[in-house]
C-alpha cells in the first residue's frame, strides 16, 4: 500500500511546519510495507527533507521539468528534487494538463527525466465528466496510459523491467477531485482492473511481479478510505485536502494498513 498527500498549493509555511512535525512525531506509526509519502509546494523541499530525515516517511515533487537545466524560469528539474533529497514526483495530474496543457508526450518526457533523475513517477491518469457521461473512460484513460509511457514501451524486456519496478499509476476522475463527489466503489474496481489489464496487454512480461501499484484519488478522506482500499486491484491513495491534516491522514494511513494484502 501507498498513501501520498498531494498538498497542491496550500498550505502556509507555520502550517506547513507543524504538519512535518506532526509526521516526524508519529514515525512509529508509520509500517514497511506500507508507504507513506507526502508532496509539498517547491518553497518547502528543505523544511521537508529535515523534518522527515530519520523517518520512514518520503517526500517527493508536484512536478518537475522534462530537460535537466536550462533557461526554464520558474521550473524546477527532477535531478534538482533529487538533489535536495526528493524520492518521487507526480507527473501528469489532471491540474497540469487542464491549466498549464500538459500533453501525454510531455508527460512521457517528464516521465524520462524523473527515471533519469533516480526519482520514482507517480503518473496520474483520469477522465472528465462528461466523458463518463458517454461511457468513453476506459478509452480515455488507458489511452492516457498508454501514450505517456510510450518510451518504456519501446524499450527491451530487461530495461521495461526496471523501468515499471519504480512506476505507480494513480487513477483520479477529474470530476471526483477537490469536488467532494467520489466514484462508486463498482466504478473504481472496473477502473483499477482495466488498468491492470491494459497493463498486462502492453507489458506481459516486462511488469513486476505484483504488477505496478495503482492507486485511487479523488476526494479520498477518512470516513471512504477503508472502503476504497479494501477494492481489489487498488493499492493506495492519491490524497488531497485530507492530507493537510494530520489526524486525518494517519486515518487514511490506518484504514491502509489494515487492507494490506496478506
Amino acid at each position: 500500500m501507498i498513501i501520498a498527500g498531494n498538498w497542491k498549493m496550500n498550505p502556509n509555511q507555520a502550517a506547513a511546519n507543524a504538519l512535518l512535525e506532526a509526521f516526524a512525531a508519529h514515525r512509529n506509526i508509520f509500517q514497511p510495507d506500507c508507504q507513506a509519502l507526502c508532496f509539498p509546494p517547491a518553497c518547502y523541499y528543505a523544511m521537508a527533507a529535515q523534518k522527515l530525515a530519520g523517518t520512514a516517511m518520503q517526500w517527493g515533487a508536484q512536478n518537475c521539468h522534462q530537460e535537466q537545466a536550462g533557461a526554464y524560469t520558474g521550473e524546477i528539474s527532477a535531478q534538482m528534487i533529487a538533489d535536495m533529497g526528493g524520492r518521487w514526483v507526480i507527473i501528469g495530474h489532471s491540474e497540469r494538463r487542464q491549466y498549464f496543457g500538459e500533453t501525454d508526450n510531455l508527460i512521457m518526457e517528464k516521465i524520462d527525466a524523473a527515471r533519469a533523475a533516480g526519482l520514482r513517477p507517480i503518473l496520474c491518469v483520469g477522465e472528465p465528466e462528461e466523458v463518463r457521461l458517454k461511457g468513453g473512460q476506459d478509452d480515455f484513460v488507458q489511452g492516457q496510459m498508454a501514450a505517456s509511457l510510450e518510451n518504456i514501451i519501446k524499450m527491451s524486456l530487461a530495461d521495461q523491467k526496471t523501468a515499471l519496478e519504480k512506476l505507480v499509476i494513480a487513477y483520479e476522475p477529474v470530476w471526483a477531485i477537490g469536488t467532494g463527489k467520489v466514484a462508486s466503489l463498482q466504478n473504481i474496481a472496473e477502473m483499477h482492473q482495466g488498468l491492470c489489464d491494459k497493463l498486462i496487454a502492453l507489458f506481459g512480461a516486462g511488469l513486476p511481479e505484483k504488477n505496478v501499484p495503482i492507486l485511487y484519488g479523488g476526494s479520498v478522506n477518512s470516513q471512504n478510505a477503508a472502503d476504497i482500499l479494501a477494492i481489489d486491484k487498488v493499492s493506495g491513495a492519491l490524497v488531497g485536502g485530507a492530507s493537510l491534516e494530520a489526524d486525518g491522514f494517519f486515518a487514511i494511513y490506518q484504514a491502509a494498513i489494515e487492507n494490506r494484502p496478506n
